[in-house]
Formats: C-alpha cells, sequence, structure tokens
C-alpha cells in the first residue's frame, strides 16, 4: 500500500513537471539616470517610471538628481549610465576626451530675455549698452543668447553689460531695477509672467526657429560612446521609454502627476501657477528626431565655435544617434 501511494505521488510530480508554466518575466534593467534637480528633466525621468513607462520597456529608472555639471561627470565617471544633457555640454566633453552621444530629444530652450512691465525697450537691439543679468559663459543659456545677439548684429559681451548669475538671483535683480533684463528658464518665466509685473521682449525658441528652422534644443538624454556601441538594445529602450513618456505629457495626460509634483519640481505654488504651467510644460518637451533636426542643431553649434564659446571638435553628426 505505502509503494503505492509512493508509486501515484511519483505520478504526480512528473505530471506537475510536464504541465507547461509561464515563462518568470525578465527582471527590469536599472539605468542610473542623472537628470537636473529642479524642473523639467527629472520631471520627466520620474514621470516615466511612475507611470510604468520604463517598465514596459523593460527599464527601471533610478532618478539620480543633481544640478547640469554634475550630471556630466555622473556620466563621464560612470556612476550614471545616461544623463540629461545640453548640446553645447557634449561638444565641450567631447573635446576634453569623453565621448558621449545624444540618443533623444528633451527639452526646447524655454528661455527669453525678460524685462519690467513698464521698461521701454521694444526690442532685443533697445538693450544694447544695458545690463544684461545672465547665466555663466559656460551654460548653454548664455550660448543660445550669444548666437541671437550675433544673428542680430549684436556681440553679447561687447554691447552689453553683462551681470553672471544663476537663477534665483538672476529674478532678483531684475525685480530690485539693478539690470534691465534678464535670460531666464522655464517654469520661472511663466512665475513672473503671472506676477502682472514683467513681459517677454524675446522668446528664445521663436527667434531661433526664425533663424535657424528649427527650436534650439536645451537638453537631450546622452550616454557614453562605449555604452552606444556596446548595448544598443539598452540605447533602444531608453529612446523608446524617453518618446512614450513625451508623448503622455504631450497629450496632457499626466494633469494628475504633474499637481502633485508642481511645488517640489517647479517652484509652483497656486492654482494659477499651476495651470499655466502645466501648458508651457507641455509645450517646452521636443519631440523630433532626423536628419532635418541634427542638421538645425549642428549649425547652432557650429555658431558657438565661430564665437570662441564652444570648442572645434570636427564632424558633429555623429554627436547624434540616428
Amino acid at each position: 500500500m505505502k509503494s503505492m501511494r509512493l508509486f501515484a505521488m511519483a505520478g504526480m510530480i512528473a505530471l506537475m513537471t510536464a504541465i507547461p508554466r509561464p515563462a518568470a518575466a525578465a527582471e527590469a534593467q536599472t539605468v542610473a539616470m542623472a537628470t537636473n534637480a529642479a524642473g523639467q528633466t527629472g520631471y520627466i525621468a520620474a514621470l516615466i517610471e511612475a507611470k510604468g513607462i520604463s517598465k514596459a520597456h523593460g527599464l527601471k529608472i533610478n532618478n539620480m538628481m543633481m544640478d547640469f555639471t554634475e550630471a556630466a561627470n555622473a556620466l563621464r565617471m560612470g556612476r550614471a549610465v545616461a544623463s540629461t544633457m545640453q548640446p553645447s555640454t557634449a561638444v565641450n566633453l567631447r573635446k576634453s576626451g569623453t565621448d558621449v552621444r545624444l540618443l533623444a530629444a528633451q527639452l526646447w530652450s524655454g528661455n527669453a530675455f525678460l524685462v519690467r512691465k513698464d521698461a521701454p525697450y521694444k526690442d532685443f537691439a533697445d538693450l544694447k549698452g544695458k545690463k544684461l543679468g545672465n547665466f555663466s559663459r559656460t551654460t548653454g543659456a548664455y550660448f543660445f543668447s550669444a548666437v541671437i545677439a550675433k544673428e542680430n548684429g549684436l556681440d553679447i559681451e561687447k554691447d552689453f553689460q553683462n551681470v553672471p548669475a544663476e537663477t534665483v538671483a538672476l529674478m532678483a535683480l531684475l525685480e530690485r531695477g539693478e539690470v534691465e533684463a534678464i535670460n531666464l528658464q522655464e517654469p520661472h518665466v511663466t512665475r513672473m509672467l503671472i506676477s502682472g509685473r514683467y513681459r517677454v521682449l524675446l522668446d528664445f525658441d521663436t527667434e531661433l526657429q526664425r533663424i535657424f528652422g528649427a527650436q534650439p534644443l536645451k537638453t537631450g538624454v546622452a550616454v557614453l560612446k562605449e555604452t552606444a556601441d556596446k548595448q544598443p538594445e539598452l540605447v533602444k529602450a531608453i529612446r523608446a521609454a524617453y518618446i512614450d513618456g513625451i508623448k503622455v505629457i504631450k497629450a496632457g495626460q499626466d494633469k494628475d502627476f504633474f499637481e502633485a509634483n508642481a511645488k517640489e519640481l517647479f517652484g509652483l505654488k497656486t492654482p494659477e501657477e499651476i495651470t499655466a504651467g502645466l501648458k508651457r510644460n507641455r509645450e517646452n518637451y521636443a519631440d523630433v528626431w532626423g536628419e532635418k533636426f541634427f542638421e538645425s542643431q549642428n549649425k547652432m553649434l557650429q555658431q558657438g565655435i565661430a564665437l570662441g564659446l564652444l570648442p572645434s571638435v570636427g564632424n558633429l553628426n555623429d554627436l547624434w544617434i540616428k
């Protein structure tokens, strides 16, 4: 009797072993992503993780928020697999011996020259000789301001009195009347406009699109050339996740997530600020990629090289992963 029970048990085990079972889901690959600590670059990385978009592409995003310089260093030193990066930073890194590739677009500039609402200036040329609050010479925001000045027959360094400062200090300079205009980025442009005390004198995206036929890319997603060469499937997955994330933003399907994170990531507090910020956020994400886009961005970078703001690094075409 005992042997019969053992035989029956053995048969059941054999039968259970023979029944096909669903394959275990592949474990998501963790990607250390270096993003900017406040604002839109950290926002989309958080969004694609929270919404399960990264998981759908076999990824788990470790969103490491820091400033742009730290993010570039994290990628260069191998602490991050991918990083938010300005194209101008990618050029500078290449000159210093770190070869990087941009795999996806992320944000348009979102910058503008702001003046007080009652200021007498009608266009950018009216600011010639005046004090201009600007970012430091090594930033993408300064680079764009220099290109705009050049294309309008001016020299950003010779024809203006540049007062270098960071975002919060720039806003304070204009508020106190210590400068006539400031170079400022989103979401801070929206916040200042809502106050009713300031106006846009020149919008960077509109002006550079007029000149070059495309808006200026503020940030893209970058990886080391070695990563691009050795892990093409990973690169494709990161790109696909970002594209899907931008589609969600463009379709307005991130409203709840934006509202929940508006204060922490954007400094937006009032319902009016949040509503305006959501609209501007949707407009500011870049959803283009391709040869025409690469050509226009390279023209802007070449202008920066001609102005001495960027080093000459040869062919820029391979800066972009096709």
